[in-house]
């Protein structure tokens, strides 16, 4: 049960770091420009959307994935006074998912011909909170909270 509450509670520092202004900026400009490409490429109403092109939203997935590498990687600190030592396996853990995402990203991206604008909007939309979930889950590993 303790670790649903750690997991519970990563996953809000994440979303909070979503206020940071560069990350607030990434936000607004790939919400924008989301919502710009769905009006001039009309994803929904072409033929080129596929059914399977909702999976994309599974790409959430990886915000989940880095939260449980934060929380069973974490990385106990018993002397405050001395830096502790990382976590090797959880650290190459939250690689796997970094990069893991990247491709997951590219991959959508190239997937969705004919409406790729959309696509890159969402995947980076996306990607933002994932990338937060990465920073909260890598401070939990190396035990080096700001």
């Amino acid at each position: 049960m303790d670790h649903i509450y750690t997991a519970l509670k990563f996953s809000r520092w994440a979303l909070e770091l979503m206020c940071l202004p560069p990350l607030v900026f990434a936000l607004l400009l790939s919400a924008t420009s989301l919502v710009w490409a769905g009006i001039k490429q009309r994803p929904f109403r072409t033929r080129l959307w596929k059914p399977y092109h909702w999976f994309a939203i599974c790409h959430l997935v990886f915000f989940a994935a880095a939260i449980a590498v934060g929380v069973l990687g974490v990385n106990p600190t018993p002397n405050p006074t001395l830096p502790p030592p990382p976590n090797p396996s959880a650290e190459r853990w939250l690689d796997v998912v970094m990069y893991g995402s990247i491709a997951s990203c590219g991959f959508w991206i190239w997937r969705m011909k004919g409406f790729r604008w959309y696509a890159t909007s969402l995947m980076v939309l996306v990607e933002v909170l994932t990338w937060g979930a990465l920073f909260v889950a890598g401070m939990s590993v190396s035990g080096d909270w700001i």
